[in-house]
C-alpha cells in the first residue's frame, strides 16, 4: 500500500515535471523522490511517467493525478472539520470574487467578519470573470463563491443575496444634446427600455466579460445595434470613460451602492461625488432577459465549517434586501431621474 508522503511526492513531481526541482520544492533527495515514484509504480504495476525529455505524465500518471487531487481535498476537509470542532479557536477561509465586484462588497463585509472572527484567516482568490472562478470552486480549493450565480448548480448549494439590476448612466452632456426640452419627460418614471438610448453614444465592456455580455443582449432583444465608441474590458475603466462624457454606459445596480451599512461612506468606491454630478442615472427595464442572482455559492459535497456559515450568515444580514430605491436614493438628488 502507498502512503499520503509517497502520494504528494508524486503530485510535486506531477506538478513540476522536473525531478530535479520537485526534490528541491520537497526538500529530499531526487534519488528519494525517485524510489517513492517506483514504490508506486510497482504498486499499480504501470508506469506514471515517460522518463524522456521533456518529462510527461502518461495516461495512468494523469489519472492518478486527478485522484491524488481528489484525496489531498477528502484530508483537508477532514482537517477543516476537526479544527472546527476544536472551539473555532482558528481556522482558515477561501473567497472567490469577480475583482470588481470585491471593490464594491468586500470592504464592508470582510471588516465586519474579521472583527467579529479575528482568529479566522482569509484569502481571497479574484478573477475577471465567473467561469475561470468556479473551477477552483470545482476543484475544492476554494470555500465560497461570491458572485452571479451560475445556471448548472448541480455540484454547487446557493444562498441568494439579492437580484442584480441594471443601470444606464449619461453624461449630463449627452443627455443635453439628445434629450433636449420635452424629450426629457419621456425619462421620467419607472425603468427605461434600452432602445430609449439608441442614439447616443456608448461605452462598453467587451462581449467577452458578463456586464458586456448583458448590454449586447438587451441591445439585440431590443432590436437596436448600440453606437459603441470604446469599447474596454475593465469595468472601472468603463466608468470613468463615461464619467468624462465619451458615452453613456451600462452597469449593474450594486456597483453604484455606497454600502453605508457598516462602511459609513457617502460616495460608491467607484465615485466621488463630484464624478456622479456629471452624470444621470437611469434603472434599464431588464425584463428581456433571465434574472440574474447574486448568491454565496460552495461545493455541495465539501463540508461546510463554521467560518463559512458565519460568513455566509453575515453576507445575507448585509445585503439582503438592499432595493432599488435604497441604492438611488443615497445619491444627490439630482444625479438620477
Amino acid at each position: 500500500m502507498f502512503s499520503l508522503s509517497g502520494l504528494h511526492c508524486f503530485s510535486v513531481a506531477a506538478e513540476e515535471l522536473n525531478f530535479t526541482r520537485a526534490a528541491k520544492r520537497l526538500f529530499i533527495s531526487q534519488q528519494a523522490l525517485s524510489n517513492h515514484i517506483a514504490k508506486l509504480e510497482d504498486y499499480y504495476g504501470v508506469k506514471l511517467f515517460d522518463r524522456g525529455v521533456p518529462l510527461t505524465l502518461t495516461d495512468a500518471g494523469r489519472a492518478l493525478q486527478r485522484c491524488a487531487r481528489d484525496i489531498f481535498n477528502s484530508v483537508d476537509g477532514y482537517a477543516r472539520e476537526v479544527q472546527d470542532i476544536k472551539n473555532f479557536r482558528q481556522g482558515e477561509l477561501t473567497i472567490a470574487i469577480p475583482v470588481t465586484r470585491g471593490t464594491i462588497m468586500l470592504p464592508p463585509l470582510l471588516s465586519a467578519f474579521h472583527q467579529m472572527f479575528p482568529q479566522i484567516t482569509l484569502h481571497l482568490v479574484e478573477g475577471v470573470g465567473t467561469a475561470g472562478l468556479l473551477k477552483p470552486l470545482y476543484d475544492g480549493t476554494v470555500d465560497l463563491y461570491i458572485g452571479y450565480q451560475p445556471e448548472n448548480m448541480e455540484k454547487l448549494v446557493a444562498t441568494p443575496l439579492f437580484e442584480e439590476k441594471f443601470v444606464i448612466l449619461v453624461p449630463n452632456q449627452l443627455l443635453k444634446e439628445y434629450f433636449p426640452g420635452r424629450k426629457m419627460e419621456q425619462l421620467r418614471g419607472g425603468p427605461q427600455p434600452v432602445e430609449r438610448f439608441a442614439a447616443l453614444p456608448f461605452v462598453a465592456q467587451d462581449p467577452q466579460t458578463f456586464n458586456g455580455q448583458v448590454f449586447q443582449t438587451l441591445c439585440r432583444n431590443a432590436g437596436i445595434k448600440p453606437n459603441i465608441v470604446v469599447s474596454t474590458h475593465n469595468l472601472i475603466t468603463e466608468a470613468s470613460l463615461c464619467m468624462e462624457g465619451l458615452g453613456a454606459c451600462v452597469l449593474p445596480l450594486t456597483f453604484l451602492s455606497p454600502n453605508q451599512r457598516l462602511s459609513g461612506r457617502r460616495n460608491t468606491p467607484l465615485f466621488s461625488q463630484e464624478g456622479l454630478n456629471r452624470l444621470a442615472v437611469f434603472v434599464l427595464d431588464s425584463s428581456s432577459i433571465r434574472p440574474f442572482h447574486i448568491s454565496v455559492c460552495r461545493p455541495r459535497n465539501k463540508f461546510l465549517t463554521r467560518a463559512a456559515r458565519e460568513f455566509i450568515s453575515l453576507a445575507r444580514e448585509i445585503y439582503t434586501d438592499i432595493s432599488t430605491e435604497q441604492i438611488l436614493l443615497q445619491f444627490h438628488p439630482g444625479s438620477f431621474q
